[in-house]
């Protein structure tokens, strides 16, 4: 059979037919190097649930095992860190003076952003460190930065009730919206895959970002309204940025239903925004690069 030119550069030959005839029998097989179609890469994550969950569950096991408190520090580190910025914030540089209750806002504000925090940087390392797992198996690459963010949620559980916990001890006292923090950490979750992905790909190209990162998620700390209010933030531009900024948007819901200020349709109508725009975003972000993932070390 006479060999001619495919559109996408490849050659036309009675292998490439017989290749391209059994990729359309087999939706599942694809290309070395390739990535499949979308509706395939959701249905192999799908399979692929056990080891989402798997690989999370180690690690925490794994982590802090050789310290004398053990997993306490994932409830200590945020609770001294509670502390250190109250002293700082609130009674050196007088941010408390604009807040009614400024240990519970502080305590959400810190909670909330953590968990965004450690997405992230977990997120970044997951394909570089797993780099002999890329390139042994083959499996959805997403997985990764996906088990990243549930080892992460999974820490956050207890967090949540010692959080909880910090608020009623400040005077705050629990009404039934306390229940709808559930769904806000669903949607932040939601939001912090997307972060996670967006992190993986690019701390895969340039090694350095995992370097950059904490600088810029302590930026992003700063700016983001966990020590302030927002009242502080001059009008203009500045404000208009502060308003958009993700993380306020989660900080916001969280303090209204748990300091009893309330949560606007809107407000639920922008995490929900934020949190699908992020997950959408970083899927399409990483899987363009499915194939190099693994390769290239």
């Amino acid at each position: 059979m006479e060999a001619g030119a495919l559109g996408d550069g490849r050659t036309h030959t009675p292998m490439n037919q017989s290749v391209d005839a059994l990729l359309a029998r087999h939706p599942e097989l694809v290309r070395l190097g390739g990535r499949p179609p979308l509706a395939t890469y959701l249905r192999l994550l799908w399979c692929h649930r056990a080891f989402v969950l798997t690989v999370p569950l180690g690690e925490l096991r794994a982590q802090h095992q050789h310290t004398v408190l053990g997993r306490a520090w994932h409830l200590l580190n945020p609770i001294l860190s509670a502390a250190v910025y109250y002293l700082v914030f609130g009674v050196v540089l007088g941010a408390r003076t604009d807040v009614v209750n400024y240990p519970a806002f502080l305590v959400i504000g810190l909670f909330v952003f953590t968990y965004s925090s450690k997405c992230a940087t977990a997120g970044a390392r997951t394909i570089v460190t797993n780099a002999r797992l890329l390139q042994s198996l083959t499996f959805p690459r997403a997985t990764l930065p996906v088990a990243g963010v549930l080892r992460e949620t999974i820490a956050q559980a207890p967090m949540v009730t010692v959080m909880l916990a910090l608020v009623l001890l400040t005077g705050e006292r629990p009404a039934w919206e306390w229940l709808l923090i559930v769904p806000v950490y669903a949607l932040q979750a939601l939001f912090n895959i997307g972060l996670s992905l967006v992190a993986a790909r690019a701390t895969f190209h340039f090694r350095d970002v995992e370097q950059i990162l904490p600088y810029v998620l302590r930026l992003w700390l700063y700016v983001s309204g966990v020590f302030f209010a927002a009242e502080r933030v001059p009008a203009g531009w500045a404000r208009t940025l502060f308003d958009t900024n993700p993380m306020q948007v989660f900080l916001r819901l969280a303090r209204g239903l748990l300091m009893g200020t309330g949560a606007a349709p809107e407000q639920w109508g922008a995490a929900a925004a934020w949190a699908g725009a992020a997950l959408v975003a970083g899927f399409v972000f990483f899987q363009r690069r499915e194939g190099d993932y693994g390769r290239g070390w």
